[in-house]
C-alpha cells in the first residue's frame, strides 16, 4: 500500500482516523500498532513483518538488559549483541546480493564457471523499509547504552515507535524521544487532529510527487536509458531533471509523512530545507535528508572521533561515514561510489573553507547545485558503464546536441518549472497556513483532484527501494 494510491486514500486512512478519534489509553496505542502492522504487510509481502518485529522486540529486549546491567562489561555486550543482530539482518536481506555477485564475476574471471552459477541463482528480496526501521532501533539501544535515555516499559507505545507508518518505509527517521513521549501524550488526551496542516502538508506532497517528479521521470528516462546517444545538452537537462525528480519525489514523501502525522496530532522531525539552496557541499548535507545526516553524524561520524582529532583524521572519518551512508542506500558499486564522491566534497570543501567562503553567495550556491548533479549520476545510474557514458556527454566528449528527437518541449518546461520552485519558493514545511481562504481551499482542492485523477498512472517512492 502506497499514499500515492486509491486504497490508501480512500480507504485505509478515513478508517484510522475515524476509529483513532473514538479511542484513548492502550486502545489507541494498539490501534496504532494495529494500522501499522496493515500498512506494512500491504507495502510489499507479508513475511516482511517478521523481521521488523524481531528486531524492534529484541532491542526493546535489549534496551531493558543494558539499562539494568551493572557491569560496563555486560553493558557493552547486550549493545554490540544488538548491533550484530540488527546487522546482520540488514546485511543479509539488502548486501548478500551484492557480495554473491561480485564473488560470481570473481570466479568467472578465474574460470571457475561452474561455482559462479550457484551464486547467480541466490535471491533474496529486500523488506521494504529495513535501512530505516533497522536504524532507529539501533539508535534507541544505543542512547540507552550512552544514558541519554531510559529504557521503555511500555512494549507498545516502544513498537508504535519503531512502526508508526507514516514514517516506516521512508523516514524521516526518527529517535525514541522524539516520537514515544508524544504517543503516551496522545494516547492520554486523544488524537486531537490538526486538520488544516496535516491536509494541506499531505496534498503538497501528493502533488510533488504525481505532478512534477512522477512527470519528470516519464520524460528524462528515455533519455537516461540512451545516453550513450546524448550530447552535451541532453546530458545536462537529464541530470538536473534527475536532481529535480528525486527532490520533489523524496520530499513529496516526507511532506505527506508529515501531515499524515499531524492528522494524529503528531510532529514528525523536517527532513528537507531547501537542498539545492546550499552554500556548500557541508551545508547541502545540513539541509538533504536531515534525519539521516543527523543519525550519521551522532552514531558514527562522532563515534569515530568526529572533529576533535587531528586533520587527518577527521578527514578519514568523513571518507567513512560518507561511504557507509552511500551504502546505506544500496547494495551496489555505484552507491558506494556516489558516498566516496561526497566524501571527497566534503575534504575539499574543509580543507579550502576560507577561499570558498570569501565568493559570492549566488556563486556558492551555483557551484554547489553543479556538483550535487555530478553525484547524482551515480545515484540514478543503473550500472557503471551507463554513469561513464553519462559523464562523458556531461563533459561534451560527445558533442554538444546528440540525439535531438529525446528532447521535447514537456522536458524543458517541467525542469524549468521545478527550478523556479526550488529556487525562489518556500519549503511547504516552512509554509504557515493559520487560515485557508476561500480560494486557497478552493485551489487545494483542485490539486487534489487532479492527482486522484491522475493517481493510476504514478510510480512508486525512490526511497521506497532503500
Amino acid at each position: 500500500m502506497l499514499f500515492n494510491s486509491l486504497e490508501f486514500l480512500l480507504l485505509f486512512m478515513p478508517v484510522v482516523l475515524i476509529v483513532a478519534l473514538q479511542l484513548q489509553g492502550k486502545w489507541l496505542t494498539g490501534w496504532i500498532c494495529i494500522t501499522s502492522i496493515v500498512f506494512y504487510a500491504y507495502a510489499g509481502h507479508t513475511w516482511f513483518l517478521l523481521p521488523m518485529i524481531l528486531s524492534a522486540t529484541l532491542d526493546f529486549w535489549v534496551g531493558n538488559k543494558i539499562f539494568t546491567a551493572i557491569t560496563p562489561a555486560k553493558k557493552r555486550f547486550f549493545l554490540i549483541l544488538s548491533l550484530v543482530a540488527n546487522l546482520s539482518l540488514l546485511g543479509y536481506f539488502k548486501y548478500s546480493g551484492l557480495i554473491l555477485q561480485s564473488l560470481s564475476q570473481l570466479l568467472d574471471v578465474i574460470d571457475i564457471n561452474h561455482s559462479s552459477h550457484i551464486f547467480e541463482a541466490w535471491k533474496v528480496i529486500l523488506p521494504a523499509g529495513i535501512s530505516f526501521y533497522t536504524f532507529q532501533t539501533i539508535s534507541y539501544t544505543m542512547d540507552v547504552y550512552r544514558g541519554h535515555g531510559k529504557k521503555e516499559k511500555d512494549y507498545f507505545a516502544y513498537f508504535a515507535f519503531v512502526s508508526f507508518f507514516p514514517h516506516l518505509v521512508a523516514g524521516p527517521l526518527t529517535r525514541h524521544n522524539q516520537l514515544i513521549p508524544q504517543i503516551k501524550r496522545i494516547a492520554l488526551e486523544g488524537i486531537n487532529p490538526r486538520w488544516r496542516e496535516g491536509i494541506f502538508l499531505f496534498v503538497a506532497g501528493l502533488a510533488k510527487k504525481i505532478l512534477i517528479a512522477d512527470r519528470i521521470a516519464n520524460i528524462i528516462d528515455p533519455i537516461i536509458d540512451n545516453m550513450m546517444f546524448c550530447g552535451f545538452f541532453e546530458a545536462w537537462l537529464a541530470v538536473i531533471g534527475y536532481a529535480m525528480q528525486i527532490y520533489f519525489d523524496f520530499s513529496g514523501y516526507t511532506d505527506m509523512a508529515i501531515g499524515l502525522g499531524r492528522l494524529m496530532n503528531i510532529e514528525l522531525p523536517k527532513n528537507f530545507n531547501s537542498p539545492y539552496k546550499a552554500l556548500s557541499p557541508s551545508d547541502f548535507w545540513k539541509r538533504w535528508h536531515i534525519t539521516l545526516s543527523m543519525w550519521l553524524r551522532d552514531y558514527l561520524y562522532i563515534p569515530l572521533g568526529g572533529n576533535q582529532c587531528s586533520a587527518k583524521r577527521q578527514r578519514i572519518n568523513l571518507m567513512l561515514t560518507m561511504m557507509l551512508g552511500g551504502l546505506w542506500h544500496g547494495a551496489s558499486w555505484n552507491f558506494l561510489l556516489w558516498g566516496i564522491y561526497h566524501g571527497v566534497l566534503l575534504v575539499i570543501y574543509h580543507y579550502n573553507k576560507r577561499q570558498w567562503d570569501a565568493l559570492s553567495e549566488n556563486i556558492q550556491i551555483g557551484i554547489t547545485f553543479i556538483f550535487i548533479c555530478f553525484g547524482w549520476v551515480f545515484f540514478r545510474a543503473g550500472t557503471f558503464e551507463l554513469a561513464l557514458y553519462w559523464f562523458k556527454a556531461l563533459l561534451m566528449f560527445n558533442g554538444v546536441l546528440g540525439d535531438w528527437l529525446l528532447l521535447t518541449p514537456q522536458l524543458l518546461f517541467m525542469v524549468l518549472l521545478a527550478m523556479w520552485i526550488v529556487f525562489t519558493r518556500k519549503n511547504t514545511a516552512d509554509i504557515q497556513w493559520k487560515e485557508l481562504t476561500m480560494y486557497q481551499s478552493a485551489g487545494l482542492g483542485v490539486v487534489a483532484a487532479v492527482c486522484v485523477l491522475l493517481m493510476n498512472y504514478s510510480s512508486r517512492f525512490l526511497y521506497f527501494q532503500f
